[in-house]
Order: C-alpha cells, then sequence, then structure tokens
C-alpha cells in the first residue's frame, strides 16, 4: 500500500494555463502510464502475497497474473482491469480460491502491495510540465482498487488535464481502439504528441494507430523535451 504523499502541490494557476500553450514547442501534449512510468511496482511481492492465498499454481491459474506484472487473455485480472468485474466481484472470486480462513482484506491488502510508491521527484516533475503550460493526460491500465489507492494516497487529480482509466473505458492497452477514441477527444496533434509507457507493444501500437511519438520512461521524456 503506498505511503501517504506529504506534499502541498503547486496547482496550475501558480503557471500559464494549458490554453497558453507555445505553439513553437515541438510538443505540446504529454500523455503520461501510470504503474511503471510514474507509479514504482512492487511485482515479486504482489506475486508472492498472492502465492501465500491461492497457492503456488492458483496465482496464474484463477487470478491471471503473471511474474512480470501482466495479466493473461481474459483472466480476472484483465477484465478487472477492463471493468467488466466490480471490486466485489473481483475479491469473491478470489476467495472461493484462497485458502481456508483467508478474508477479504488478506486478499485486498495483497492486490494493493503491488504498489510501491510514486517518487516525489516524478510528481513534482508531472506538476512542473503542467505549470509550464503542457498539456498532461493520464493513460492507465487500472482498477477500482488500485485506483482508490492512488487517489487516497497522491494529489493525482490535481496533475493531469483528462484522465483516461481501462476500467471506465472498458478497454485496456494496447487496444488500438482506446488510442483511437483518446486521440478524437483530445483532439491531439499526433506530431505533437508524446505519449510515455515502459510496455513495447502499447507504444508501439500508440504509435501505428495514431501516430503518437513515444518514449518509456520519465529519464527519456526529459532528454527528448530539452533537445
Amino acid at each position: 500500500m503506498c505511503k501517504k504523499y506529504e506534499f502541498d502541490p503547486p496547482v496550475c494557476k501558480y503557471g500559464p494555463p494549458p490554453s497558453y500553450l507555445d505553439y513553437n514547442r515541438r510538443f505540446d501534449t504529454i500523455i503520461f502510464d501510470l504503474g511503471g512510468v510514474l507509479m514504482q511496482h512492487n511485482m515479486q511481492g504482489c506475486v508472492a502475497a498472492f502465492r501465500e492465498i491461492l497457492g503456488e499454481e492458483g496465482v496464474a491459474h484463477y487470478l491471471g497474473l503473471a511474474d512480470n506484472g501482466e495479466g493473461e487473455n481474459d483472466s480476472l485480472m484483465i477484465q478487472f482491469e477492463q471493468g467488466t468485474v466490480s471490486a466485489e466481484e473481483f475479491v469473491a472470486e478470489i476467495l472461493k480460491h484462497s485458502k481456508e480462513g483467508t478474508t477479504e482484506q488478506q486478499v485486498i491488502d495483497a492486490w494493493l502491495s503491488m504498489h510501491a510508491g510514486i517518487p516525489r521527484e516524478r510528481l513534482d516533475y508531472v506538476f512542473k510540465l503542467h505549470r509550464d503550460g503542457y498539456h498532461i493526460v493520464l493513460l492507465s491500465n487500472n482498477n477500482e482498487l488500485h485506483w482508490a489507492d492512488v487517489v487516497n494516497h497522491y494529489p493525482i487529480n490535481t496533475c493531469f488535464d483528462h484522465i483516461f482509466l481501462s476500467h471506465e473505458m472498458h478497454l485496456s492497452k494496447p487496444d488500438p481502439e482506446m488510442f483511437k477514441i483518446i486521440n478524437k477527444e483530445l483532439g491531439c496533434d499526433p506530431d505533437k504528441t508524446v505519449f510515455v509507457d515502459d510496455i513495447e507493444v502499447n507504444r508501439l501500437e500508440a504509435e501505428h494507430a495514431v501516430g503518437w511519438h513515444t518514449c518509456s520512461s520519465v529519464e527519456e521524456l526529459k532528454q527528448l523535451l530539452t533537445k
């Protein structure tokens, strides 16, 4: 579970709003992934916690969680991520296959153990980009429990001009339809849009589907914007 983010963040009023973008810039819109880009993940800890609950083979078989944190096609994890399964249904399904005596809170705690926190410098950088007038967007494969945990611990809703979540859209990356919907809704100029995602297939699909520029990390983004 995340540690409470003890910081009173600067908001857009201290800098130019997005409508005052400098159109001489190479880029004007930056779309961030959350997990693996801003949020650090503890995949090994999460998998280990579910092995205690579901057994060695049950993590992949019942949950669909691989050691690298990716979900298998049409697994319970993917259904939860796409919002076709509610948090209550997700926990109940895990409990059906858990060791005797497992509680709902143990399942929730195991799921939230995937989050290892957002380093302050990363969130500070997002706020700086916002103050500098960039159009800042969040695009995340997420779910009810993880998103509630993020919002409870970080001022995430004040960082971004738009937030797109898989469990609300009922689509998840790398589905090209997700990128097309977002590109149309935002009215992006693909040539002036950067998508930051640590998963290669997501970046490749975004490049192919809508023509966004991509990079894999905040560090790579900083290099791109300072060229």
